[in-house]
């Protein structure tokens, strides 16, 4: 019971302050809204709540907060965040918010970023219908970006002392086979507790000296010569190798389409933006902006 009374508080302060219907302020707002967008269900004053509020609102939740709204009690304070958020709005509006000079300016940098997005929305529009043989020779010409990298499984004893890694590397020459248990004994690594085991590492993600003496090494089980980082002194066993796989086209189909889109949504807007600054001059004040930025402009 704790548990749901906490849900539902998340939820109703999610619906207060991320709901985004716009609101009635007027009774001949009311009345336009009633002819435009849907009936009033709920009366405020003279302003009120549509059905088709109530929709949108419902259909920008969460699905987890869609199914609190299917309980009663979720129901009722769904309801109740509304009329609560609509009545905190009239007070505002009524105390002169609207007029805020914040409020104002705040208003305009979000009329500036919705345009922004109407603009780009109307102006980059792509048909998502393509063509498998567009995105089969797409694929082709961009098979490496799909391909998995190549693996090695390995392990290491990690020291932190030149003479202490020596002193372990000359047993291990004597007894390959004490290379778990003297992991565990002198490494400082987390993995040390499992016999040094690293898993498989993904080719290009190690540190170069570490990844270098990994590439040189070819036959299981072998093991390198102290091998130093800047974490400290490796030894290093080499247990076997994964080679980097290609998938199948249509394995990867989605993502392909997913990436042509992209890529060509990308071609749209660099063209739109080199064609608007041929059409509008551009002039940088950089003593001026280093200035607004706090910084002196050197690199």
């Amino acid at each position: 019971m704790e548990r749901l009374r906490k849900s539902i508080y998340v939820f109703v302060f999610f619906v207060m302050i991320f709901g985004c219907s716009n609101k009635a302020t007027s009774k001949e707002a009311n009345e336009n809204k009633v002819a435009k967008e849907g009936t009033v269900v709920i009366k405020i004053g003279e302003s009120g709540i549509t059905d088709k509020e109530i929709q949108e609102e419902y259909n920008m939740l969460p699905e987890q907060l869609k199914a609190l709204v299917n309980t009663k009690e979720g129901k009722k304070q769904f309801i109740d965040s509304l009329v609560t958020r609509e009545i905190i709005y009239a007070d505002a509006k009524a105390k002169g918010y609207d007029k805020n000079e914040k409020v104002l300016q705040d208003l305009e940098k979000l009329k500036k970023r919705l345009m922004i997005e109407a603009y780009l929305r109307e102006s980059i529009k792509l048909d998502d219908k393509v063509d498998d043989k567009v995105l089969s020779d797409y694929y082709k010409k961009h098979e490496k970006e799909f391909t998995s990298p190549e693996k090695v499984h390995a392990k290491h004893i990690l020291v932190k002392d030149k003479k202490l890694a020596d002193e372990i590397l000359e047993k291990l020459r004597k007894d390959p086979s004490q290379f778990e248990k003297l992991a565990a004994e002198y490494s400082i690594d987390s993995s040390g507790k499992n016999g040094g085991d690293l898993g498989f590492l993904e080719k290009g993600t190690l540190v170069p000296e570490f990844e270098e003496a990994l590439d040189k090494m070819k036959k299981e089980g072998e093991i390198s010569p102290v091998v130093k980082t800047n974490y400290g002194y490796h030894i290093i066993k080499f247990v076997k190798r994964e080679k980097g796989t290609v998938p199948k086209f249509e394995e990867v189909k989605d993502e392909v389409k997913e990436m042509y889109l992209r890529e060509n949504q990308k071609a749209i807007f660099d063209k739109i933006v080199a064609e608007l600054k041929s059409k509008y001059e551009v002039n940088v004040n950089e003593e001026l902006v280093n200035k607004a930025l706090n910084v002196n402009g050197k690199k």
